[in-house]
């Protein structure tokens, strides 16, 4: 494992796919990354778990006059589903600290590939937590737009929750599914220990957060899972630190955490018209 890699340059395929390109990069490390791109126009990133994440919200952002791409970081390959077009070697476990320069490079790879320059950085729930760690760690990244996890709020929190996850996979004797939370736990730790505030205000471009009002109250669909998260409550909370900072702070009355990303068409205008109010 190399702990201080530079920018990979990519090489790999390209199958087009209705309107957009679904393609495969191959990082200077040999590990190939899954990722798709729709549209032309100012870019936005989304790493994204799974084929299907975000891609609701990329068509209609697509439509709408952006270059959006989407791709699988290598930390969650093989994780949510099987990938067959993706992977390689590497060991997550090995590392002490959270592989920020290997993530940024992997962006970099997939953004080259995909003919991206500058873009914002986007996500949705785990992904959104992704996207805000790294923004500031890539000058490419001149903007962010993330939804479905409160910024600049309870790192503690997330922190004891993948704690609490792998430890109850431990105990259950799933040590494979406790080790993928290993970099979870790093970067929390990380994120932890740090003040983002100046970072996200220095961002130049557009910078939005969107929630759902239910998100994490008893009615949302997913309580069970993220009720003690009370996302909606910890975004409002923080939403004038988030305005001083930049952020267009948009809530969806009515919508939980899943309809925060699944109403795509009810959302993507919202998200449209700030980045275009942005000058994006």
């Amino acid at each position: 494992m190399i702990n201080g890699l530079p920018g990979w340059e990519a090489g790999g395929s390209a199958l087009t796919k209705g309107e957009g390109i679904v393609a495969s990069t191959v990082t200077r490390d040999g590990f190939t990354l899954w990722y798709e791109v729709k549209g032309d126009g100012p870019a936005v990133i989304f790493p994204s778990r799974m084929r299907s994440e975000h891609s609701m919200l990329a068509e209609a952002l697509a439509a709408s006059g952006y270059r959006v791409v989407r791709y699988k970081p290598r930390q969650v390959v093989g994780v949510m589903e099987a990938e067959d077009e993706a992977g390689g070697s590497w060991e997550p476990r090995s590392w002490t600290r959270f592989p920020t320069e290997v993530e940024i490079a992997d962006l970099h790879a997939v953004a080259d590939a995909a003919s991206v320059g500058d873009f914002v950085l986007a996500g949705y729930s785990g992904m959104a937590a992704l996207a805000g760690f790294l923004v500031g760690a890539t000058k490419r990244a001149v903007g962010l737009m993330v939804g479905g996890f409160p910024l600049l709020s309870g790192a503690d929190y997330w922190l004891g929750y993948v704690e609490g996850a792998r430890a109850a996979l431990l105990q259950a004797g799933l040590r494979d599914k406790a080790d993928e939370h290993h970099l979870g736990i790093l970067m929390y730790r990380e994120w932890a220990a740090r003040d983002d505030a100046e970072m996200l205000a220095a961002l130049k471009g557009p910078k939005i957060l969107w929630y759902g009002s239910m998100d994490g109250e008893p009615s949302c669909r997913m309580y069970d899972y993220v009720g003690g998260r009370a996302i909606a409550r910890r975004v409002r909370d923080r939403s004038e630190q988030l305005r001083q900072a930049g952020f267009e702070v948009i809530e969806f009355e009515g919508l939980d955490h899943i309809a925060g990303l699944a109403e795509a068409p009810l959302v993507a205008p919202r998200l449209s018209a700030a980045l275009a109010a942005a000058e994006w």
